[in-house]
């Protein structure tokens, strides 16, 4: 993060691995500088940046690993790595140097992201009007704001403290300009406070000019640059207000519960027809194929899903990597049937689709996470996404806040509608425990609910792999993660 040479490297390479067309569009000066003018000079250009970090979001240090389905899933206890050597059981114990060495390569990469969405930034307010119309500004403009807050968002929650405990604490440097040169640390107050406002500019440029609020997705492939279709595959409208509410119901103070609410029951009101909850047609795979095949089934229930990345290797850098029961049991991440029981009580579950009962290579019996298992469906990108904001949380946002506020008959209301979505009963007492159940259930592999632990400093957790062991006791230190060292050393 702090050389220009690897901003360089990291922009060549984003827009390079865009589409092989856009090569003739830059010129290479020496080994440490790109005629950036050369793509930037038209609005092909500029999409063909953004591109390129949409493209590189799928990295194994972001939201391939890091960010999602791995290391915050582990440390939530989704996973049985309790076998000897297990590559994740120190990581899982919360060990300080497994948890260095986990998030080390997403620091680096996050902010190699975060500077290039910088110098389209910058680039966007050099090219307006001459280059970019009003409509094209605010979107590549907003969703870059929208990107950089989000990147920095997914590292002030590692990084960070606890912040309802020590909201004055060190957490992360905001970059805000695309010069790679190191930026002091601040606060977590002044950090929270810089992601918030690019949300509320990302907010404001995206209001006036994203076809998602009157279109919705809009999944209509309309040539070779669709650059107002695929709006849940781009960081839309309703991604940054969805963002927004996350982070303020991170900060947890009443304010921030406040706003959070506020965002989150706007987007229900403005989204849900764009995004509704997925039906078990849909996640059965009748809906795209006639009948029910499991080579077709949207496991991870897509319909209502406001952002995701799209990796086309997906079946191969998550599920191979990480789940497919011919891995060692070193490295397998899996759960045992009673854990799954637990996690599912009502069959009818529609997130059962996400899991199967198998063995692993040493024939003992498990239920593997199959959410992300290769497959292709003709006409589809559901095999294809990682889900990174959905809907449902907006309901499970809004269900806390009302709860917190005393207003029971509005949080029931708030959580049966994503209950009953998912094909599972109505309830009507224990809101939070069962605001938590659905926490667990509804982001299995997209690293969700680590956080929620963190947000409500819980000092106990259980051990979902396997309900009928102990839960585990977490200290407000094991959510506390430090810098990579690099970064420690640099700044020494």
């Amino acid at each position: 993060m702090t050389h220009n040479r690897i901003y360089i490297i990291g922009l060549l390479f984003a827009v390079l691995m865009t589409t092989a067309g856009c090569r003739g569009w830059l010129t290479v000066d020496s080994e440490d500088r790109i005629m950036e003018e050369e793509l930037f000079k038209n609005t092909d250009g500029f999409y063909t940046a953004l591109n390129g970090i949409y493209v590189d979001l799928v990295n194994e240090n972001l939201y391939s690993g890091t960010f999602g389905p791995s290391d915050p899933d582990i440390l939530a206890q989704y996973y049985n790595t309790s076998a000897d050597n297990h590559m994740d059981g120190s990581l899982a114990l919360y060990q300080n140097e497994a948890k260095r060495l986990a998030v080390s390569n997403a620091w680096t990469r996050a902010y190699l992201m975060i500077l290039n969405a910088n110098k389209i930034i910058e680039h966007c307010e050099s090219g307006r009007g001459s280059v970019l119309n009003d409509t094209d500004y605010n979107i590549i403009k907003g969703e870059c704001l929208g990107l950089r807050a989000l990147l920095h968002f997914e590292l002030f929650r590692y990084f960070g403290p606890v912040y309802t405990v020590s909201p004055g604490a060190d957490a992360i440097p905001y970059m805000d300009v695309s010069d790679p040169q190191v930026k002091p640390v601040l606060k977590a107050t002044e950090a929270a406070e810089k992601i918030l406002n690019d949300l509320e500019t990302a907010e404001g440029l995206l209001a006036a000019s994203d076809p998602v609020r009157t279109l919705g997705k809009n999944e209509t492939d309309s040539g070779n640059r669709n650059l107002y279709s695929y709006r849940n595959l781009r960081f839309n409208y309703f991604a940054v207000k969805a963002l927004a509410a996350r982070v303020n119901m991170y900060l947890g103070y009443s304010a921030n519960k406040e706003e959070a609410l506020r965002l989150a029951e706007e987007v229900i009101s403005e989204a849900r027809d764009f995004f509704p909850f997925s039906t078990r047609d849909e996640v059965t795979g009748q809906a795209a194929t006639g009948a029910v095949v499991e080579s077709a089934e949207d496991r991870i229930l897509s319909s209502d899903v406001l952002f995701a990345v799209y990796n086309v290797h997906r079946g191969e850098d998550i599920y191979e990597a990480y789940f497919s029961n011919s891995l060692e049991a070193t490295n397998l991440l899996a759960i045992s049937a009673n854990g799954y029981r637990n996690m599912y009580p009502e069959e009818s579950d529609l997130r059962t689709y996400q899991w199967e009962s198998t063995k692993d290579v040493l024939g003992n019996d498990i239920m593997s996470f199959i959410k992300y298992e290769a497959m292709e469906v003709d006409g589809k990108n559901y095999p294809y996404m990682i889900p990174v904001l959905r809907m449902s949380e907006m309901y499970l946002i809004a269900a806390e806040c009302y709860a917190d506020n005393g207003n029971d008959d509005l949080a029931y209301a708030r959580l049966n509608t994503v209950r009953n979505a998912r094909q599972t009963s109505s309830v009507s007492s224990n809101i939070l425990s069962n605001i938590e159940s659905e926490y667990i259930r509804e982001f299995v592999g997209e690293g969700q609910l680590f956080w929620y632990y963190k947000r409500n400093n819980m000092q106990s957790i259980p051990a979902l792999y396997d309900r009928s062991r102990p839960n585990i006791s977490i200290s407000t230190a094991n959510y506390l993660f430090e810098l990579p060292q690099s970064e420690d050393g640099f700044r020494d």
